[in-house]
């Protein structure tokens, strides 16, 4: 039997859930990327779990369709591709409102890039709202998971 395992890496992130914040550390293969990570599995094991209304808890199995937003921890690297144009947009999701920057194929609307994603989507410069918070909370860089957006807003075009 082989028990091979691949080094492994640690990434810190904090998390909007179904159930609200929570910050932990996921646990992943150094060979994957972290948003590959996080669109090819179902479930994640997350350590040293803080949130505020259950407190510390050592572990936690998370599910991908509750992860509705992932502001890991350093922020991601922005890599630039001239065939990708940066669009301001706002991503209604349950519970709130993202207003940031997602890069989207030129000529295609913003609306069909989202429905065609597979995986999470990074959003840059990213002003996240949620209802039940008195304020935004301003990252960097998030990825949100587009199989949990309620809905989003098309740039407007010149006439």
């Amino acid at each position: 039997m082989n028990d091979y395992r691949p080094p492994q890496q640690t990434v810190t992130a904090r998390v909007y859930t179904g159930a609200g914040w929570l910050e932990g550390t996921f646990h992943l293969a150094r060979l994957r990327t972290f948003p590959e990570y996080l669109s090819h599995h179902t479930w994640y094991p997350v350590t040293n779990v803080v949130m505020a209304r259950v407190g510390t808890m050592p572990f936690l199995a998370l599910t991908q369709q509750e992860a509705l937003l992932v502001a890991p921890t350093p922020v991601m690297p922005h890599l630039v591709n001239d065939e990708l144009v940066p669009t301001k947009a706002t991503l209604l999701f349950p519970g709130g409102a993202i207003d940031g920057t997602l890069d989207v194929p030129a000529g295609l609307r913003l609306s069909d890039f989202v429905a065609r994603t597979v995986g999470f989507l990074p959003a840059r410069d990213a002003n996240v709202r949620v209802w039940t918070d008195p304020g935004a909370q301003f990252f960097e860089s998030v990825l949100v998971n587009p199989a949990r957006l309620v809905g989003v807003t098309e740039p407007e075009v010149p006439r």
